[in-house]
């Protein structure tokens, strides 16, 4: 069978690469020039992904052993275990392994629609051409085109994330996130690269710009101190369809991101290892979803529950997580497994129900 995969990046070429090892007939297109460019992505990776994917040191930047977490007025410090990863040697690495496996990739190839089961493209001439295809897949991204050429995306909510790396220096042990009034309706964060490098940004629903200037402004970052910087949207999770016939999401494309943190890259490999075995024995895409559904939905309800929250609130909240039990259940349960560490969390301080009532609501 011949499947068409529109979008190069992780989750496109993981897909692939399960396809072509099986046998089939896998080709990938990318509308950029370049595999893992422009990056869009803050990096950071709970060890969850060693589960999927055996890490290679040639795209492991940093290990974090702690995260030090702010409100306005008060600061903990809890243990982790998470992986800082070069993206685009990442994205590069799955690629190289999908064409290994047997999938073409093609460049500079950027998709216009589906017309009778043909994939149309325009390549970096504006040639147009259509590739006939028994499955088609999207993985390209938060505004998927895909989705909205099958009439598949619905009305989608995003926040959208600046983020720039700094030279200076830096703890490369623990990484600093920072919640409330700091940057309203989502976070800020400053992630380790090494001693000498971090990235530094924010993420919000609105005036991100500014609320990005203020933060580096308090963090006394000057414009010389600035290496690069990076821009994105993050969509958002809600439930919607990934199968129309045919054609089928994954990814960012179909919403697949934790609404806590905007970290897609573990569930959507997920999603496509399970999309792979969909295909590959004609399973039920949306059926073989629901487990990975209900995280996601759980991570919106806490989302939702924390943006109702003021300074106060965290601080209340951050007080609560000084327990030695809380913290120690951050280094073992990953917040990919957000069911496990919720109702952990519970059984060891039991005053945590208080927000399992707000979650809930």
């Amino acid at each position: 069978m011949m499947m068409i995969i529109i979008g190069a990046g992780p989750i496109g070429c993981f897909l692939g690469g399960i396809l072509a090892s099986n046998g089939e007939d896998v080709s990938i297109y990318e509308e950029h020039s370049c595999i893992g460019k422009p990056v869009q992505c803050t990096g950071i990776v709970t060890k969850e992904i060693e589960k999927i994917i055996k890490l290679d040191k040639r795209f492991i930047v940093n290990r974090v052993e702690k995260v030090r977490v702010y409100s306005k007025n008060k600061k903990i410090e809890v243990p982790i275990d998470d992986i800082v990863l070069n993206r685009e040697k990442f994205d590069k690495y799955l690629a190289n392994k999908a064409k290994k496996n047997g999938a073409k990739i093609y460049l500079n190839h950027k998709f216009i629609g589906i017309r009778e089961n043909k994939a149309v493209f325009a390549d970096k001439k504006n040639k147009i051409k259509a590739v006939e295809a028994d499955y088609i897949v999207g993985a390209d991204g938060p505004l998927s085109d895909v989705a909205k050429s099958n009439n598949m995306h619905g009305k989608k909510k995003f926040y959208f994330g600046m983020q720039a790396r700094i030279k200076g220096k830096f703890d490369a042990s623990c990484y600093d996130v920072y919640f409330g009034s700091i940057c309203p309706g989502f976070f800020a964060w400053i992630l380790p690269e090494s001693k000498k490098i971090a990235r530094i940004g924010v993420a919000a629903k609105g005036n991100t710009k500014e609320i990005f200037k203020k933060f580096l402004s308090i963090k006394g970052i000057k414009d010389n101190d600035i290496i690069d910087s990076q821009a994105g949207l993050i969509p958002i999770y809600k439930k919607s369809v990934v199968q129309k016939g045919n054609v089928f999401l994954v990814g960012d494309a179909a919403g697949q991101v934790k609404a806590t943190t905007g970290g897609g890259l573990v569930y959507g490999l997920k999603a496509a290892k399970k999309l792979a075995n969909c295909i590959l024995y004609g399973l039920d895409y949306s059926k073989e979803l629901k487990r990975l559904n209900r995280k996601l939905w759980m991570h919106l309800k806490i989302r939702q529950m924390l943006d109702k929250f003021s300074d106060k609130d965290y601080n209340k909240l951050l007080k609560k997580m000084q327990n030695k039990k809380i913290k120690e259940l951050f280094k073992k349960y990953s917040r990919d497994d957000v069911k496990k560490l919720v109702f952990k969390a519970v059984l060891s301080k039991p005053s945590f129900l208080w927000y399992i009532k707000n979650f809930i609501k």
